[in-house]
């Protein structure tokens, strides 16, 4: 592109490269067409084992791209038969197709299109595919994006209800009990709802109580080491004083490819959402003399701590999660009883402060999306400029997380 300094080569033919865009533009399809070929056949073969419900999805999202093609009078002119692709695929075993069969089923120009397609997931067409009602029905919507909550004494009764998070455990008198200098929590707890809603989200859960498959519990547990040792190590001490501090901790510990800013910014609006304090809540019946978390102005938090404390508790018991992870029960019912101490103005301070910094990140997002349509427009080639969140955040050195006495 000849506007940044190149800092990578590709492996292929050796040309000198700045960024994924520009490994993406038009003038580099011959290297970056087969790479991503490569990398859906390799996704193929590593999930061999695809349930008959999970192939139907696939020959339904391929259908959904055949159609999108014929309403842009799409050319099937190498089709020898002129057959549409539910035909073609249609003399193909699903079950036991290899991923060049696959892939042979489509015509040049439909591989074409799906590889930009899969290169621009903003694109009219990708967006097209993820609409499509196979994904809706198989992706929930998280459970703390609906308006109003169902009280836990009625979720308990209904089935229907999608695996609303319920507060199962217990905070001990002593943990709320007032203790001098006791450091500021807050901003430890928002990286852990941010990493919690990005687990939810990327594995199309309403909540961390649907996920089954040992697959899914082994990328969910993953995800929460890699991006929380504070929370992870049991002799960690490390407490973020800023939200910067968490940002540019979290953006180093993911793949630029894999957190844009885009979705940082939709994750950012989930914390926000979950750390907000109800200013009316639902006074249980039940007679007791415990404190009642879930009629508890600080209910939302609580029940994300409480969704990710079921999850390594079942996580233990199934031997899921490796014995020497137990205190994380005990960590995850020390943040409760902080959540439950800490100043509703506090907490609404800090909710405040991630949705501001979330239409941030979404504004610059957008306006560099249309400093790219501009540079496109005028120089007929792809525009370099990246939508990674390290680019967004503040730099902030990792001094600013300090220590204290073990949690």
């Amino acid at each position: 592109c000849h506007r940044q300094f190149a800092k990578y080569t590709c492996p292929g033919c050796n040309t000198p490269y700045c960024s994924l865009t520009c490994f993406r533009s038009d003038s580099h399809s011959q290297c970056s067409e087969p790479f991503y070929k490569n990398e859906l056949e390799t996704g193929i073969r590593a999930e061999p084992s695809k349930t008959a419900e999970e192939r139907s999805t696939m020959l339904g999202l391929l259908r959904r791209f055949e159609e999108e093609n014929a309403d842009e009078g799409f050319n099937v002119e190498d089709d020898d038969d002129n057959s549409d692709l539910a035909r073609r695929l249609s003399f193909i075993d699903l079950d036991n197709a290899s991923p060049d069969a696959l892939w042979s089923a489509l015509t040049p120009k439909e591989r074409e299109r799906f590889v930009k397609a899969l290169n621009d997931p903003s694109s009219e067409l990708a967006q097209q595919l993820l609409s499509s009602d196979e994904l809706h029905k198989q992706i929930s919507e998280p459970w703390w994006a609906r308006v109003d909550l169902v009280p836990e004494e009625e979720a308990v009764k209904r089935s229907n209800v999608d695996h609303q998070p319920r507060i199962s455990f217990s905070i001990p008198e002593a943990l709320l009990k007032p203790v001098p200098n006791r450091p500021l929590l807050a901003y430890n707890i928002s990286a852990i709802s941010i990493v919690y809603a990005f687990v939810v989200r990327h594995l199309g859960l309403s909540s961390m109580s649907e996920i089954l498959a040992d697959e899914d519990f082994e990328v969910a547990y993953q995800i929460f080491a890699r991006s929380l040792p504070f929370l992870i190590d049991r002799k960690s001490t490390v407490v973020f004083q800023t939200l910067d501090a968490v940002i540019t901790d979290l953006a180093s510990r993911f793949a630029s490819n894999i957190i844009t800013s885009d979705l940082f910014s939709v994750l950012l609006q989930d914390s926000s959402e979950m750390m907000t304090p109800k200013k009316v809540t639902q006074i249980s019946t039940k007679p007791t003399s415990e404190l009642d978390l879930s009629s508890h102005p600080h209910q939302l938090p609580l029940l994300f701590l409480s969704d990710i404390y079921n999850f390594f508790s079942t996580g233990l018991e199934r031997h899921r999660v490796p014995q020497s992870r137990k205190h994380l029960t005990h960590k995850l019912v020390f943040y409760a009883a902080h959540v439950v101490t800490m100043p509703s103005p506090l907490l609404r301070a800090v909710a405040h402060e991630l949705e501001d910094k979330g239409k941030a990140y979404r504004a610059d997002a957008e306006s560099r999306k249309q400093l790219d349509e501009t540079l496109t427009a005028n120089s007929g080639r792809p525009s370099q400029s990246n939508n990674r969140i390290e680019d967004l955040s503040n730099p902030v050195p990792r001094e600013k997380a300090i220590t204290v006495t073990t949690i």
